[in-house]
């Protein structure tokens, strides 16, 4: 039997080389070659595919969610140097999941060759809101879906001293962007020009426009905040966390007094049928974009001595969050990948929204979040 397995994994692996290579040459003249290479190098490079496949099973689609969800837009795992160039990864785990009926939204499609197309997205709403503690670690308000091998407690967390302390004028915290192409859907007041799948280089529009309202947010408070509105994930995916973290080096050389560390990022979800996923939550009866904090442990191979001093900051925060604005927040993610966070005491990664949510809705959201992050940095000046 595990031979018969190990076959069909052979098969499989070779029906993709071989589908690719045959797809590559047919779509070379439209454009699409450097795209469709791109992906079958990031599948191939997937350790989580390649195993499965040579079990003769498929890790494409998760049968333990509420519903099956593909990961179509989480960043590629590099096939040359940066060990940690991964995104945190769609969870629906348990999550209430068409709580308002499909929705048909008419945008413009992203083409390589540059071709402007139409395309009706079904798209449903979701409120990923845990309801047992089935794969979770809780504690009050606070849900964290850990996936990596550290136990973590919860209460000591929240109770916990802050690890660093803001001193002087600042500037104290530092906005990035890994993937600073990510945009959200294209329609009404906000519809832009698509300059790859779910991107654009239009900062007006990515999640660049993001971080500025949290850059906002956060001096509105009176906290000292650089905002690095780079793109480093564009012309390549690969090797972005790298770049970004070239760049938070040298604003930490530049400025000591930098403590936190925020990659804004925004989240995909598309189901087996084409339906992509709008995570929401309802604000003093406002729609807004649900948010998910993605924390790291280091186990991934780069190292990360610290990972529980930057989990003190991302609790305290989530607490905060969900304490006020109920089902604003999905449960952290705790990861085994680094994603720069080993830089400060204070640095952690914040998914808002989903490509399926408008701006609008990601922008409500993290000006809120930006105002309670505010209260909590202000304990430690």
């Amino acid at each position: 039997m595990r031979k018969r397995r190990k076959k069909r994994g052979l098969l499989l692996l070779a029906a993709v080389f071989m589908l690719s290579a045959a797809a590559i040459r047919l779509l070379s003249s439209s454009g699409a070659e450097r795209y469709i290479k791109e992906k079958l190098v990031n599948l191939l490079s997937d350790e989580e595919f390649v195993r499965y496949a040579m079990s003769g099973q498929t890790p494409l689609i998760h049968s333990d969610g509420e519903k099956k969800v593909l990961r179509v837009f989480a960043s590629p795992l590099p096939y040359t140097g940066d060990a940690e160039e991964t995104a945190p990864e769609a969870e629906t785990e348990q999550a209430e999941v068409g709580q308002e009926k499909k929705e048909s939204l008419t945008v413009w499609e992203y083409t390589p060759g540059g071709e402007k197309k139409e395309k009706t997205y079904p798209i449903e709403n979701t409120t990923i809101s845990p309801k047992s503690d089935k794969g979770y670690v809780h504690h009050g308000n606070i849900w964290v879906k850990n996936d990596s091998t550290k136990g973590i407690d919860l209460k000591w967390l929240l109770s916990a001293k802050l690890p660093f302390k803001l001193t002087g004028n600042g500037p104290h915290v530092l906005i990035v962007h890994t993937h600073g192409s990510e945009s959200y859907l294209p329609q009404g007041r906000d519809t832009y020009t698509l300059t790859d799948v779910e991107r654009t280089s239009d900062k007006k529009y990515n999640v660049i426009r993001v971080g500025d309202e949290l850059e906002a947010a956060l001096k509105a408070e009176g906290i000292s905040v650089i905002h690095e509105r780079n793109i480093y994930d564009s012309p390549s995916y690969n090797g972005s966390y790298t770049r970004t973290l070239e760049s938070i080096g040298a604003h930490l050389k530049k400025n000591p007094s930098i403590k936190v560390v925020i990659d804004v990022h925004r989240d995909a979800m598309t189901a087996n049928d084409g339906t992509k996923y709008r995570t929401v939550a309802e604000v003093n009866g406002q729609r807004v974009a649900q948010m998910m904090l993605v924390m790291s442990t280091g186990e991934s191979g780069l190292p990360h001595p610290d990972w529980a001093e930057n989990l003190k900051l991302a609790v305290k925060l989530q607490n905060a969050m969900a304490s006020k604005y109920p089902d604003i927040m999905r449960p952290i993610n705790l990861r085994k990948e680094r994603f720069n966070m080993h830089a400060t005491k204070g640095s952690m990664l914040v998914e808002v929204g989903t490509s399926a949510n408008s701006l609008s809705e990601a922008i409500a959201s993290v000006k809120l979040l930006g105002k309670e992050l505010a209260g909590i940095l202000k304990t430690a000046k």
